[in-house]
């Protein structure tokens, strides 16, 4: 006959723990005592406040660098301010116009360019002489400047009537020197007007460059040394 295996015991006095917490207490559940909302320190809490005080400082420094700088600076050297004379501040302009200057070379047989600039015809406001005055455009460096002389003779360059070619005693050196010039215009009505203008100069410093025979004299020099340098200047074509 089997054994008859024994019932286990069912008295709460056999569970040890029970009486811990009162007869109706139950375990707390996993969690229990953790509720959403409620600050909790986490770990490194003192650092938290240091942050709060550094970011006070931060704005004491960035307060402070919105202040003026109340300093004020004075030059070592005082620069005064310097009128610059060109010289036509005496003179009336006669003729203005944009335009290509170019020199005959005697040793290579070639025009070569001088620059592009303001062509101008000037007269003095006392002496009334005219000169003829050319300027390379933004650096202002002088690339003609002679006197209109009477007799001169201005003729159309070969294949253009846009152009004058002309000799003259020129000073844009610094010194006396013979040049042959050609002058180029952008339209016909600018050459032609400036073919006007300088026989008007002619004219004009006629009478008051001494007797004709010394003017006749000092062109004959310059047609000279000028038939020299274009002795083939036909041949030689002005670039555009």
């Amino acid at each position: 006959m089997a054994d008859k295996v024994p019932e286990p015991a069912t008295n709460p006095a056999a569970n040890p723990f029970a009486a811990l917490g009162g007869a109706n207490n139950q375990a707390p559940a996993f969690g229990g005592g953790f509720s959403f909302g409620v600050p909790v320190a986490a770990f490194g809490a003192a650092p938290a406040a240091k942050e709060a005080e550094d970011e006070g400082e931060g704005d004491e420094e960035g307060g402070a660098a919105e202040e003026e700088c109340q300093a004020e600076f004075k030059p070592l050297v005082q620069l005064e301010e310097v009128e610059t004379s060109t010289g036509e501040e005496e003179e009336d302009c006669l003729f203005e116009c944009k335009t290509k200057l170019y020199r005959f070379d005697g040793d290579s047989g070639e025009w070569k360019e001088r620059g592009i600039g303001q062509a101008k015809l000037l007269q003095h406001k006392e002496n009334k002489k005219v000169r003829m005055l050319m300027r390379q455009e933004k650096t202002l460096k002088i690339r003609a400047n002679h006197l209109v002389m009477p007799g001169t003779s201005l003729q159309p360059h070969a294949g253009s009537d846009k152009a004058w070619v002309w000799s003259a005693v020129d000073f844009s050196e610094g010194e006396q020197k013979v040049e042959l010039f050609c002058l180029r215009f952008g339209s016909v009505e600018k050459a032609q007007d400036f073919s006007k203008k300088f026989e008007e100069a002619m004219t004009i410093n006629a009478g008051l460059l001494g007797t004709v025979e010394s003017v006749s004299a000092t062109n004959a020099e310059s047609e000279k040394a000028a038939d020299e340098l274009a002795s083939g200047v036909e041949k030689v074509a002005v670039a555009e």
